[in-house]
């Protein structure tokens, strides 16, 4: 029995000898085809965003796929066939990329970079040099639809807007579609910490070091997400602010319920009273709401300047109302310039600005639905002069920033 047992322990210790003998060639092959391996990657930038491009030399492994770890809690795993790759970031700062090439689940080699991403440079060269602030008794008044969080690379387009704030030193910026998100935490008064508005003051103040004041208000949820509201800037003490319904559907819920809001402003040389509007559009051939609307705000404007007959006024905002549309879709316009005791600012300066048929390079919005929709109203006074206008976040001027390319005014107080 002794020798028996001896005979199949041999033969047991000699077929593990020749497994071992099998084994560790593939075992050494394997770690010298992994030694062969090559990994060489660039990295450039474009603003917030970053390109990668390798190349992965493996003449003995088949790859099966790419892992990018890019440094911001974000990942992506390709198919070993792509040799490219971009990631946006939300925000400015330094990151460290990973690549990793795998075979199946096994990682073959892996590489890290550090790459530094900013806003690219804000341009305001092509901004009418006649904008800029040439005296102390020049204002300049912005109007923007900031369209609720529904744009792409949003942090890159609060840059721009902040930008051009800063650096023209803009006195009045009238907001709509001035956003935050329901669940969002509470800053200060009903403002939440996201709000558009807010996070727009802030940028200015880190980055320019002038405190705007903010006024804000909502009327109707987006998308059953977003308050979605009014706002003021301004850079002038504030005096006095309102806010009320205009629509006769004053619901939440209801996307027709629609607010202004206003500020009064103490400058230099007078009181200015700026308000934000964002009318419904007309829904059908015979419905006033819109044209109502028009009128509460018109009714709004001259209660607010009872109190001083030292005041200028300005109601700013999107109406959705067309001067070259046909009638009666247009009428929300003429209701707005009825009496004669408001100009439009900008038509002002460019005269044909609501010639039929109509210029595309009037239109401040684009869409499905394009025209000349946002406006920056002026009650007639005769202390203050429009000298210029335009329109302003285009991609051919200052770049995108909303559905809505906003309207600069720049008017000049007259003793």
């Amino acid at each position: 029995m002794e020798q028996k047992a001896g005979m199949n322990c041999t033969k047991m210790n000699l077929i593990l000898f020749l497994l071992s003998m099998l084994i560790l060639p593939i075992s050494c092959s394997k770690e010298s085809a992994v030694k062969n391996v090559e990994m060489n990657f660039t990295t450039t930038t474009n603003g917030l965003e970053v390109f990668i491009k390798w190349e992965i030399i493996a003449p003995q492994i088949q790859m099966t796929g790419i892992y990018i770890n890019w440094g911001d809690n974000n990942t992506d795993y390709l198919t070993s066939n792509n040799v490219e790759a971009s990631h946006y970031y939300v925000n400015p700062d330094v990151y460290d990329i990973t690549l990793t090439a795998k075979n199946d689940e096994e990682e073959i080699i892996s590489k890290k970079t550090s790459v530094t991403v900013d806003f690219i440079e804000t341009s305001l060269e092509n901004i009418k040099q006649s904008l800029f602030k040439s005296s102390d008794n020049e204002y300049l008044i912005l109007t923007l639809n900031l369209h609720t969080y529904q744009e792409s690379q949003q942090n890159e387009k609060f840059n721009l807007i902040v930008d051009l704030i800063g650096k023209m030193d803009v006195d009045f910026i009238a907001f709509q579609e001035c956003a935050q998100k329901k669940t969002s935490d509470f800053a200060t008064g009903n403002i939440r910490v996201d709000n558009m508005g807010l996070i727009i003051k802030n940028k200015i103040k880190e980055k320019y070091g002038i405190d705007y004041n903010l006024v804000w208000d909502w009327a109707h949820y987006g998308w059953d997400i977003w308050e979605e509201g009014i706002a003021i800037l301004s850079k002038h003490p504030l005096v006095d602010t309102d806010h009320r319904y205009i629509s006769s559907n004053i619901s939440t819920s209801s996307i027709t319920s629609r607010k202004a809001i206003y500020g009064s402003y103490q400058t230099k040389d007078v009181r200015i009273n700026i308000f934000s509007v964002h009318t419904h559009w007309r829904t059908s051939l015979y419905s006033e709401e819109q044209n109502n609307q028009i009128n509460s705000t018109k009714y709004m404007v001259n209660e607010k300047e009872t109190d001083s007959t030292n005041i200028t006024t300005f109601v700013c905002g999107d109406f959705n109302c067309n001067p070259t549309s046909d009638y009666p879709w247009s009428e929300g316009y003429n209701t707005m310039m009825k009496n004669n005791k408001y100009s439009d600012t900008f038509l002002e300066i460019y005269t044909d600005a609501n010639n039929k048929p109509a210029q595309s390079i009037y239109n401040t919005v684009g869409g499905d639905y394009p025209g000349r929709i946002d406006y920056i109203f002026m009650k007639k006074n005769s202390r203050y002069n429009i000298l210029e206008s335009q329109i302003i976040f285009k991609s051919d001027v200052v770049g995108r920033v909303s559905d809505h390319f906003g309207v600069l005014t720049k008017v000049v107080y007259s003793q």
